[in-house]
């Protein structure tokens, strides 16, 4: 990283990011992958004895576990981080975990854009593929909270330097280095096995372009031991793999193609049931939820290697950095197709999917390389390349706006293209406007105990970041008859409870005490209940 410009960013995003760190409540998630990491724990400490001390407190055991299909380590180390600091209290519990899943983040943009330098050879592309990630409002958001995409989003993203690092070098310590990166996406969530997948193919398909004897000793080589140090990283990184390996792999992949979650949810204005998910439910939820810039420079760069393909393969691919694009591609078209063909189970948007982001980024960039380059070629036409550059500095100023205006809800954004939010999406599903609209209760409300009702569990969890003054007056009720204001998210589960909410059925026809608007759609609103009104329930 030559460019101490360069340097300087990075390291001021990493302040600027702690920063703002606090202002972020908790998430939905954040509970129960805390709990799998306990389990986890658990298990490999009565092996181990690594804290003698510390007494088993779920009452779970790891190889009955209802989730032990979920890859753990990284909820492994933060559970033992917050037992090596003596953090005794929730707040803080959930604070170190944010900490670790935005420098997890951090770690995650500097090894993508030294990727990006690798290929393009150009500080301005690699940073411009740095801003693109940064850019988008809900990865963005989700970098401070998210503690199972994100993480395996950013394993993506260093595998992205990693698998280009082998593949030119092929060496003892590129294929360490790359089987380590692999067997922790595999550990953050089965799905990781693509990057094994993609890296063996590209491979394979370098050596055919580069070597005219044919000998295939030297990248069998390179793939037996990659494969193998892999199986064996996953191995040791995976403590459910201990007791049954390939029963153990077989029932998280089983899991991964049909997830057991049964519900309904809002899209496109219409309640759909998670079992019988359109196709078109991830490409939507990703072009209403990505600025419009980046999934335009999407449509180019995709435009421009297709056509390649098509009119040109064999000069097309004789060129490496081409074909590093195409294996790039794969990133990001195979879990796409897999979940649409596959019918698996999603929920939520496209947060299962994020991992995918910084391929699609890739590509934008060839995007917007291959338009500059052709604005740059018509020189009768500067007036159009100069209005590119308006456009999308208007995008950026525009995003960067939100981010401001809006934080720290920037995970809630949807863009011109979603239509009216309100009627046709889920919006905070993850939770995160509870912790201001109770800020906000707790400031105008003056009884000692507010009694609340919601839907959900996310707001009760939230009374974790409140002081134990704060807390004690937050008291969320299980009836609806004993509460004195009702909290929605707006995350329909049933159509039954969608049609109350449609028709203004109780209680939502309640006077509205706190809406925090996002845009022109609500994230959160909390209504006033009247006594007289409860039997309407």
């Amino acid at each position: 990283m030559a460019n101490p410009w360069i340097k300087v960013f990075f390291f001021a995003y990493l302040v600027l990011g702690l920063l703002i760190l606090p202002d972020y409540g908790i998430t939905m998630d954040e509970p129960i992958q805390r709990k799998h990491g306990m389990v986890a724990f658990e298990y490999v400490n009565e092996i181990f004895n690594l804290f003698p001390t510390i007494s088993k407190v779920t009452g779970e055991n790891l190889s009955t576990y209802d989730h032990r299909d979920y890859g753990m380590f990284f909820q492994v180390i933060a559970y033992s981080l917050e037992l090596m600091l003596g953090i005794d209290n929730s707040r803080d519990v959930f604070r170190l975990r944010h900490v670790m899943v935005f420098c997890l983040f951090w770690l995650g943009l500097l090894y993508f854009y030294k990727a990006l330098l690798i290929r393009y050879k150009n500080n301005g592309l690699a940073f411009a593929g740095i801003l693109l990630i940064i850019l988008s409002p809900r990865i963005f958001g989700d970098s401070f909270t998210n503690p199972k995409d994100i993480p395996l989003l950013s394993w993506f993203m260093i595998s992205i330097f990693t698998s280009i690092n082998l593949v030119n070098n092929r060496n003892t310590k590129s294929i360490i280095a790359h089987a380590l990166i692999s067997a922790l996406a595999i550990g953050s969530r089965i799905v990781g096995v693509l990057i094994p997948v993609v890296t063996i193919i590209w491979i394979i398909v370098e050596f055919l372009f580069q070597r005219q004897d044919r000998k295939w000793k030297e990248p069998i080589l390179a793939i037996s031991s990659y494969v193998i140090l892999v199986m064996l990283f996953t191995f040791i990184l995976w403590p459910v793999l201990w007791e049954s390996p390939i029963d153990s792999f077989l029932h998280s992949f089983r899991s991964m193609k049909k997830f057991r979650w049964s519900g309904s949810m809002l899209y496109m204005g219409e309640m759909i049931h998670s079992s019988s998910i359109p196709w078109h439910y991830i490409p939507i939820w990703i072009v209403v939820t990505t600025p419009i810039a980046i999934s335009g420079l999407f449509l180019v760069g995709i435009s421009r290697t297709t056509k390649e393909i098509v009119y040109r393969p064999t000069s097309f691919l004789n060129d490496k950095t081409n074909r590093t694009d195409i294996s790039i591609c794969l990133f990001f078209f195979a879990p796409l197709l897999s979940v649409i063909i596959f019918n698996s189970v999603l929920y939520n948007g496209w947060r299962h999917l994020y991992f995918i982001y910084p391929a699609m980024v890739w590509i934008s960039i060839i995007g917007l390389k291959e338009l500059w380059n052709y604005l740059s070629r018509k020189t009768g036409l500067n007036w159009l390349k100069y209005t590119f550059i308006v456009l999308i500095s208007i995008n950026i100023l525009e995003i960067i706006h939100f981010f401001i205006k809006y934080h720290p809800h920037q995970s809630v954004y949807f863009n011109i293209l979603a239509g009216d939010v309100e009627k046709n999406f889920e919006r905070d599903y993850y939770g995160v406007s509870y912790k201001k609209a109770l800020t906000l209760l707790l400031e105008q409300e003056k009884e000692d105990t507010i009694k609340i009702y919601s839907e959900d569990f996310i707001g009760k969890i939230n009374v974790m970041n409140f002081t134990k003054v704060e807390a004690e007056r937050i008291k969320f009720v299980d009836e609806i008859v004993d509460a004195n204001y009702f909290f929605s998210i707006f995350n329909f589960r049933t159509k039954q409870e969608y049609a109350m909410f449609k028709n203004n059925i109780f209680p939502y026809n309640q006077a509205k005490a706190i809406t925090i608007f996002i845009k022109d759609y609500p994230a959160i609103e909390v209504y006033k209940l009247k006594k007289i009104q409860h039997h309407n329930k």
